[in-house]
């Protein structure tokens, strides 16, 4: 989906609002240390090799391969890496002043990266707006009715959970005493998941999203965009919407 083709609402928000550019300086700085840690041990590896001790080689080159991983993770999940620390800089794609996830290649390729100064201007992984204020009700107001039906998520998996009032959906998630809800035990070998990763709230009328200050985030998908939310900050969600917790994804459906 390209910009133009957001509503007008959308294309009125500036994403990178108060953030700076990063300078050529920072970015060759930041590429140097990045190529270091791969390239240095690979060279190692050849000269290991050509003076004869193949096993200390062969795991030289392993350490070389280990750091490219790791380097692409960083960067695709947190729009940072070693180098960038080192820089104090950040790169996300220019459509969702995001982490590229797992389009970095195309946004890569595409020229999508926006690498900025997070040492002269705000980190656009930062909240844009500050968290709205909801006025407090009390608990029966804030509950569905008994006979209104439940909202439905769909996750990746292929189960399908029924929400009823409030759900904390992680790895090994736990309800707060002050705020309790169901919780779903979700099985993830990626990792990517977090203990209690997102709170989902159906009041009778609208589900309402809460990312529990997650390790790699939870995100609305919109088409080819994935719109972050705000740890933390209750986010109402369009109908049928998806959202992208780590690697994982599922979908909620209102009652029909």
């Amino acid at each position: 989906m390209d910009l133009q083709e957001l509503p007008a609402r959308d294309r009125a928000t500036d994403l990178f609002v108060g953030t700076v550019p990063a300078r050529s300086s920072q970015r060759a700085l930041s590429t140097t240390v990045d190529a270091s840690t791969v390239v240095a041990p690979a060279i190692v590896g050849v000269v290991l090799a050509v003076i004869g001790a193949p096993g200390a080689a062969a795991a030289a080159v392993l350490l070389a391969a280990a750091a490219l991983v790791v380097w692409v993770a960083l960067l695709a999940r947190r729009g940072s890496s070693l180098g960038h620390a080192v820089a104090s800089t950040r790169s996300v794609d220019v459509r969702t002043a995001a982490p590229a996830g797992r389009d970095l290649i195309g946004a890569a390729v595409g020229r999508r990266l926006r690498t900025t100064d997070l040492s002269r201007g705000r980190d656009p992984l930062s909240p844009l707006f500050a968290p709205y204020a909801f006025p407090e009700v009390n608990d029966r107001a804030r509950r569905p009715s008994r006979f209104v039906r439940p909202a439905t998520v769909r996750l990746d998996s292929g189960q399908t959970l029924s929400l009823a009032d409030s759900l904390i959906i992680g790895r090994d998630p736990e309800a707060p005493a002050d705020a309790p809800a169901a919780t779903y035990e979700w099985p993830d070998l990626s990792r990517t998941l977090s203990k209690s990763h997102v709170r989902l709230e159906w009041d009778g009328e609208q589900v309402w999203a809460v990312d529990l200050g997650s390790l790699n985030g939870t995100a609305v998908r919109r088409g080819e965009l994935s719109v972050p939310l705000v740890p933390f900050h209750r986010t109402p969600l369009p109908p049928d919407a998806r959202l992208e917790l780590g690697d994982r994804d599922l979908t909620v459906g209102l009652p029909t």
